[in-house]
């Protein structure tokens, strides 16, 4: 089973959490324009992908709002994936609305922990598959299970490369059974087609968070959409 909590902020009893702790959860946080997505695996490990903004410590507080409702005592894994305000601002802040034991952990968890990833890397959350696809300027070498020629490549319009902070993306792709949740954040036009031709490496999807906040400002290429079909878009708020 899986479950969708949208926005991350709505209020749902304890006791349903509870009866469905083994469950996927999938948490969007809303950060007005940002990116936060708090995952937590059946197993009750968890996975925070970007922290929002900045901004007076709003987002930093906001996900950690997302963490209590989770019932979770730590976030296991950070990913950032990429050095725009937008993604790691509520970074440093996310020690400072929480107790000394959140503090102590942060510090304990990130002390000479800090990892570079690599397309084929995978984060070792238990009860779910995390793999990165992309990550600084590269994709992955070979498709992947489903993955194959893509006849939408011919003719497809291509466009330049946006920043190179975009294209440094670290993209993920989460299995579960037969799951998956594609989130490659801020990739661009350009990378998001060396994905996909001339052969689709990625191969169909269940659920597409939109890259570039829905905007798709220079990313959305239609052979990249026709070639993962996803079956859910979500767009978690406007730039």
């Amino acid at each position: 089973m899986l479950r969708f909590l949208l926005p991350a902020l709505l209020l749902v009893p304890s006791g349903v959490l509870d009866a469905q702790s083994r469950n996927l959860e999938i948490y969007w946080i809303d950060v007005e324009g940002g990116a936060a997505t708090l995952i937590v695996s059946p197993s009750g490990e968890s996975m925070l992908i970007d922290t929002g903004f900045e901004v007076d410590d709003r987002d930093a507080k906001r996900v950690y709002a997302a963490t209590q409702q989770a019932a979770l005592k730590q976030i296991d894994y950070l990913v950032i994936s990429h050095y725009h305000a937008d993604h790691v601002g509520g970074l440093s802040a996310l020690s400072k609305p929480v107790n000394q034991k959140w503090l102590d952990s942060y510090k304990t968890a990130s002390a000479g922990r800090r990892t570079i990833v690599k397309p084929g890397d995978r984060i070792p959350i238990k009860g779910l598959q995390a793999l990165v696809v992309s990550s600084d300027q590269k994709l992955l070498a070979k498709p992947l299970e489903g993955g194959g020629p893509n006849p939408l490549c011919a003719d497809a319009e291509q466009k330049a490369p946006a920043g190179p902070e975009n294209q440094n993306m670290v993209g993920m792709l989460l299995t579960y059974g037969k799951f998956k949740l594609l989130a490659l954040i801020d990739l661009d036009w350009e990378k998001e087609m060396e994905l996909v031709c001339p052969v689709n490496k990625l191969g169909t999807v269940t659920v597409y968070q939109s890259s570039r906040h829905g905007s798709f400002d220079g990313a959305g290429a239609p052979a990249f959409l026709g070639a993962i079909r996803p079956q859910v878009a979500v767009i978690n708020n406007g730039p």
